[in-house]
């Protein structure tokens, strides 16, 4: 039985990023070595706000957008937002500011539940984790999932919002909401309709792919470091794949391939 190149390539591929990952973690727990990263300003209003949150007892609001996993166009932000979300919770559990945290699908609702719950087991502080401030404001509709979100900012004060996943067009409803009532608010989405609006309204933006290194930048976790060199790495190969090809096809007619 003749196995499809098309398989081969995909096997191929996950084969690298496994040993990328190994090796990467190996290097991230290696405490001799350093990292240098360039700085992500837009989530400086996010680390004030776990710092004051410790004292003023406001909630940090945490939500990976209206979007849900398994679904082609959303999954990636998604899980890049709800990454983000545990590692803040991590550092709230830590530093003792509360969290609230939103989500507009079923299956991302539980996710949620789910990470969150395990960053404060791992902070050792499982019996503050309370099921009750993780929040099903929708169910797939986004322009619904950011009226509630609307709703949440209107009925108690927060110290700040991370909004970092999945948004479209609707994400103006909450984050103009949130920048009348003050509310430090850090976002981020990857689409070319939430951008804009989320640049000239929010606090602090991340662009693009800059939302799935948000969680090394927020965390000291080796895996998520491992993962952040391993994205860099396979983009390396990818762009270094790009131009031979590029070159191989001006090449093919020079040389009478």
């Amino acid at each position: 039985m003749e196995i499809p190149l098309q398989t081969l390539a995909l096997l191929l591929v996950v084969v690298i990023v496994v040993i990328l990952t190994l090796l990467y973690h190996a290097r991230a727990l290696d405490t001799r070595r350093t990292f240098n990263r360039r700085p992500l300003p837009a989530l400086d209003a996010l680390r004030r706000g776990l710092g004051v949150g410790a004292e003023t007892g406001r909630a940090i609001h945490l939500s990976p957008g209206g979007g849900t996993i398994g679904a082609r166009a959303t999954t990636a932000e998604t899980i890049a937002g709800l990454l983000a979300a545990e590692r803040t919770a991590a550092e709230a559990a830590l530093s003792g500011a509360p969290i609230i945290a939103s989500s507009g699908d079923a299956v991302a609702h539980l996710a949620l539940r789910g990470t969150l719950r395990q960053a404060y087991q791992r902070a050792g502080l499982g019996q503050d984790y309370d099921s009750a401030n993780v929040q099903l404001l929708a169910q797939q509709d986004p322009m619904a999932y950011a009226s509630g979100v609307t709703t949440l900012y209107g009925r108690q004060r927060l110290e700040a919002s991370q909004l970092i996943g999945s948004f479209g067009h609707e994400v103006l409803v909450a984050v103009e909401v949130g920048a009348q009532q003050a509310v430090p608010q850090v976002a981020g989405a990857t689409t070319s309709t939430a951008l804009p609006l989320v640049y000239l309204t929010a606090d602090g933006t991340l662009i693009g792919e800059e939302i799935y290194a948000a969680e090394a930048y927020l965390a000291r976790a080796p895996e998520a470091h491992a993962r952040l060199l391993t994205q860099d790495a396979l983009r390396t190969v990818a762009i270094a794949a790009l131009v031979v090809l590029a070159i191989w096809r001006i090449a093919q007619p020079l040389i009478g391939i």
